[in-house]
């Protein structure tokens, strides 16, 4: 009987000082660092993830944002707010000012190599996210336009190299209407070297000022707003970059 009393009496200090040990662990033991909650961003192009200023679970002060596109600059209660840098995957580029998550104010947007416009560049107001007050519109061949803007579009007087430029685009629009008019596209692979493919109209875009064309034949290459296409692929392009094959 008396064993049996010493061995309970052991196990009951045996708990006391692992209870103990325990106690003087957690005691001892950092408090547990709590994952602070996600900062919002409200433009769904860069909800990828977020380095910077919050304030109310949001945005706020300067930081940098990533998702389908990238944003380096000023934010306000998740929106940005103030001057910043925005960039997309294809190459396009807008430096300047922002409100309430639009382009506002005065900035310089420039299109990427994987773009129709390619290397054209505006420099000038902003509203809304369109061209609207006075601007500069520089193409890559370097004619440019410098006048008043409403909403995207040119309110001016165009110049002669953007009447030229509109009539071309009408008359080789008006020769490639007929879908299934075959066309062909003259590539330059250096000085002196050229190289042709071909393809058929699918449609126009009055709007766009734009044709479909589906390939038909490659040269030895091909390339349309910086991607190389292949033989089946069917693309929006512009007029001026095709004609009817003789």
């Amino acid at each position: 009987m008396g064993n049996l009393l010493d061995l309970r009496v052991l196990h009951v200090r045996l708990a006391s000082r692992a209870l103990a040990a325990a106690v003087l662990l957690l005691a001892g033991a950092p408090p547990t660092v709590r994952a602070q909650p996600a900062c919002v961003v409200l433009d769904t192009e860069l909800q990828g993830a977020y380095e910077g200023g919050c304030a109310g679970g949001k945005a706020e002060g300067h930081g940098t944002a990533k998702g389908s596109a990238t944003y380096t600059g000023e934010f306000h209660q998740g929106m940005k707010q103030g001057r910043g840098v925005k960039t997309w995957p294809w190459g396009d580029r807008y430096e300047g000012e922002f409100v309430e998550d639009y382009k506002e104010g005065w900035g310089v947007y420039t299109w990427g190599t994987r773009t129709l416009f390619a290397g054209d560049r505006y420099e000038g107001g902003f509203a809304r996210d369109m061209r609207n007050g006075f601007g500069l519109y520089t193409w890559a061949s370097g004619d440019s336009y410098a006048g008043p803007w409403k909403d995207d579009a040119v309110t001016g007087l165009a110049s002669p190299m953007m009447i030229a430029r509109f009539r071309a685009t009408n008359a080789a629009m008006e020769g490639l209407a007929k879908p299934g008019t075959k066309v062909c596209h003259e590539s330059s692979l250096g000085v002196g070297v050229s190289t042709a493919s071909q393809g058929e109209t699918q449609e126009v875009s009055m709007s766009a000022r734009q044709v479909r064309v589906k390939i038909t034949k490659i040269g030895r290459s091909l390339v349309v707003a910086g991607v190389p296409l292949a033989v089946g692929d069917v693309v929006w392009d512009d007029p001026l970059n095709w004609i009817p094959c003789n």
